[in-house]
């Protein structure tokens, strides 16, 4: 058998094992009729106290969920926001908190970096890249849901 066979055997076995085992896999979690898939927090840029948190809540359930509140042990305060243009600014953008996000029946909202995110305020010590943060999120029906967020400094705007 050549070498390059082998090689090529060696490849395709690690990339079966590494689809089996769900490394490189996005995190999902579901509970209690919600799904949360994506969940990323951006790292720390420089000294900024703050950073934002992206993920997708989906709710498989016949009845329209609230996200009332989320809460993290890296920050003093994780809040729902939305960015959006500032008036009269062209190319400016400015975010304020949301309250709580309804997440309809049968339906998913996503949070994007330019749109709605998790702010997290008073972060008590830096995010680095490649670690993990946990997040608990409040729902009005689903009740708290804790969940892994990677933590990373390159994100997406778009859903992969």
């Amino acid at each position: 058998m050549s070498t390059s066979r082998i090689l090529a055997g060696l490849l395709a076995a690690a990339g079966l094992a590494l689809a089996a085992s769900g490394a490189g896999a996005d995190p999902q979690v579901e509970a209690r009729g919600v799904v949360i898939s994506e969940p990323v927090v951006r790292a720390s840029i420089g000294k900024a106290p703050n950073s934002a948190a992206y993920l997708v809540i989906a709710n498989t359930t016949g009845v329209a969920d609230r996200l009332l509140s989320a809460a993290c042990a890296c920050a003093a305060k994780v809040e729902a926001h939305e960015s959006h243009p500032m008036a009269g600014m062209p190319g400016m953008m400015e975010m304020s908190p949301t309250g709580p996000v309804v997440i309809p029946a049968h339906g998913s909202v996503a949070f994007r970096p330019g749109g709605k995110h998790l702010m997290l305020t008073g972060l008590k010590g830096r995010l680095a890249d490649g670690g993990s943060q946990v997040i608990t999120l409040v729902f009005e029906h689903a009740g708290r849901i804790s969940v892994d967020f990677q933590v990373r400094s390159k994100i997406a705007a778009e859903p992969r």
